[in-house]
């Protein structure tokens, strides 16, 4: 508990502009307006969060607005369910990585995973990873972790680890809410040990939600409540 603990500590001596830096402001409701897009990437400069995560689609239609104001672009692959083609989510890879995109989230094939099809997973994320190597871009994997056993998840795990991928994240926050605390600590206990960051995501809304997260071994913050969390932060710390 050691290592919890410290974590603990550095936690909360947190400033807004540190966990902002650990936020990915996300955005990938189906019926969103276009100009919500636009605000999105004004917030996120203004807030200073680490990045805004869109669907592949939108990455074209924010790209330049989102590099007049320094902001970077996380393209989701694959979202939600991970059932298209290997191939097809290199395509939506290689089209948001020349849009301007600097990191992608994919979601695995979690039915050859479950089936225990390890070849065929690691092609997929290897082929995937290695695509956006050659853009410079970094790929963190969806495990979807509350869906799965603790051996589909590790599994899951050390494939990602062995395609190069330099983080996982705990889920969609469609299929589960994967932000818990317990959920968090469960996919950091199996990625720390493969040198592997953690995304924590689904679920968090407020600043006691990340803020445990990040103690309970995220890196990285995936929200679409990313302006509420750092205002719920500064109500929480004018009252401390």
């Amino acid at each position: 508990m050691g290592v919890l603990a410290e974590r603990f500590r550095w936690a909360l001596s947190l400033g807004p502009r540190e966990l902002a830096g650990l936020l990915e402001s996300t955005l990938l409701d189906p019926v969103a307006p276009l100009d919500s897009y636009f605000k999105l990437v004004e917030e996120a400069s203004r807030e200073g969060f680490h990045c805004i995560v869109v669907s592949s689609s939108m990455v074209k239609i924010v790209g330049r607005k989102a590099s007049d104001y320094g902001v970077k672009i996380c393209a989701v692959s694959g979202f939600p369910s991970g059932l298209s083609s290997y191939k097809a989510k290199i395509v939506e890879v290689e089209e948001s990585l020349s849009h301007g995109a600097v990191e992608v989230d994919v979601v695995p094939n979690f039915t050859i995973a479950r089936a225990g099809l390890a070849k065929e997973l690691y092609e997929e994320l290897s082929a995937i990873v290695d695509t956006a190597k050659s853009y410079g871009a970094i790929v963190k994997v969806i495990v979807e972790a509350p869906l799965h056993s603790d051996g589909e998840l590790e599994a899951l795990v050390e494939t990602s680890f062995k395609a190069g991928a330099s983080f996982v994240k705990t889920s969609t926050g469609v299929y589960s809410k994967g932000g818990d605390p317990s959920t968090v600590y469960r996919v950091y206990r199996l990625a720390s040990p493969r040198g592997l960051k953690v995304k924590a995501s689904g679920g968090i809304r407020s600043y006691f939600d990340a803020v445990t997260a990040v103690a309970f071994g995220a890196d990285r913050v995936g929200t679409s409540s990313a302006g509420q969390v750092i205002s719920s932060m500064l109500k929480f710390k004018s009252q401390g």
